[in-house]
């Protein structure tokens, strides 16, 4: 069994699609007899993204870093501002910085890289693991791989750099094609969730094809409790803000068919009101999230705008017995439906009302169909190699 060092740049507490992801890999690591420790931040139990629920894996050891947490920094920055001149100039750099930053307010942690390579250096790791996003945790990675030559180091990548369709950054594409060839020179292997962003990638970065492969994101475990009702009911359960995904179409068409029960969980830029038979929830916490899982007979994955980055519950949702209704959009719509149908869980259709709707009018007529789990996305098997 080997001795792994992970490193992320957000805390384990969080429940993001990144964070999701990764601690279903680091579960299923301890899983399998590996001996863990995780290098995190310590949480802000204010943020909405904070989960209390206990999170317990054997063999997993925790070394916290950073000091308070970010969004407490931020409140004392805001409070400071009102008080002089200076932290108002402060606070106007700090805009400006913003604009041409790709890394976000992780990057505070890079002081605790020699802190954490130190550690890194006591503990007779074999494998240095790092996670993105955010991107820091790999930049803290190298700083320790660097001083502890011995690790196989290994990243693995959610959305890339230069190409991530989403990013507001106003940096030049070229520069963050230069600090992305930089953060992917000193690993081992370099994984992508999507492979259309790792074909994609092998092309802008030459010289370090050799090392990319896809590993899917690893399925999530949920209770099933499919509805005992005749009624059917069919949920989103993510973000859709407007710059990455258009929820309209399945919004309208889920208006269209009253004799259906739709939800509708995240968040987002854009405000869709409730009716009769809709009901549209901000973000809630995991376990709450689960119970609201539990009673829908379909799931929707709603596919971004642009790019060829493939939401995390194509992956998450596929150990569920529920039909995945998969909403088509963009330029690599139809290639990823092609690399999905293999799997035979999913039900396509286009970013339309009308193709949604005739979707769920063929539900009403035929039944929702009964899917089997996928096991080409069980933990375990892309844990194992992850690191093989």
């Amino acid at each position: 069994m080997a001795r792994i060092a992970i490193i992320l740049a957000l805390p384990i507490e969080y429940n993001t699609s990144s964070m999701l992801r990764c601690k279903a890999l680091i579960a299923a690591l301890g899983a399998m007899g590996h001996e863990l420790k995780c290098y995190c931040p310590n949480p802000d139990s204010h943020s909405k993204y904070f989960d209390n629920k206990e999170f317990n894996i054997p063999g997993l050891e925790l070394f916290r870093f950073g000091g308070k947490a970010w969004s407490e920094k931020q409140e004392i920055l805001r409070q400071n501002c009102r008080r002089s001149f200076t932290s108002r100039i402060k606070t106007m750099a700090l805009r400006i910085f913003r604009r041409i930053d790709v890394f976000g307010s992780t990057l505070l942690y890079l002081p605790e890289r020699k802190k954490i390579s130190n550690d890194i250096a006591e503990g007779c790791f074999n494998i240095l693991l790092s996670f993105s996003d955010p991107m820091p945790a790999h930049m803290i990675a190298i700083y320790c791989k660097k001083h502890n030559p011995q690790l196989r180091y290994i990243q693995q990548w959610g959305d890339p750099l230069a190409s991530d369709t989403i990013s507001k950054t106003a940096q030049p594409i070229w520069i963050r094609k230069c600090i992305e060839e930089i953060l992917l020179k000193p690993a081992e292997k370099v994984c992508y969730v999507s492979p259309f962003t790792c074909e994609e990638q092998k092309k802008i970065f030459t010289r370090q094809a050799h090392k990319m492969i896809f590993l899917p994101t690893p399925s999530l475990i949920y209770e099933e409790n499919m509805p005992a009702r005749e009624k059917i009911s069919i949920g989103y359960f993510g973000s859709y803000n407007s710059i990455a995904r258009d929820i309209r179409p399945f919004y309208n068409a889920a208006r269209q068919n009253p004799e259906v029960d739709f939800i509708i969980i995240g968040d987002s830029d854009i405000k869709l009101e409730n009716t009769d038979n809709i009901t549209v929830i901000n973000r809630v916490s995991p376990i709450k999230l689960n119970e609201y899982m539990k009673e829908v007979n379909v799931v929707v994955c709603l596919m971004n705008l642009k790019g060829n980055q493939i939401p995390g519950k194509a992956y998450h949702d596929a150990s569920s017995t529920k039909d995945i209704l998969f909403i088509k959009d963009g330029e690599y719509g139809d290639a990823i439906q092609h690399f999905f149908e293999q799997y035979d869980h999913y039900t396509f259709v286009n970013n339309s009302v009308s193709s949604i709707d005739s979707v769920i009018k063929r539900y009403l007529h035929n039944g929702v169909p009964v899917r089997k789990p996928v096991k080409d996305f069980n933990a375990s098997y892309i844990a194992k190699k992850l690191i093989e």
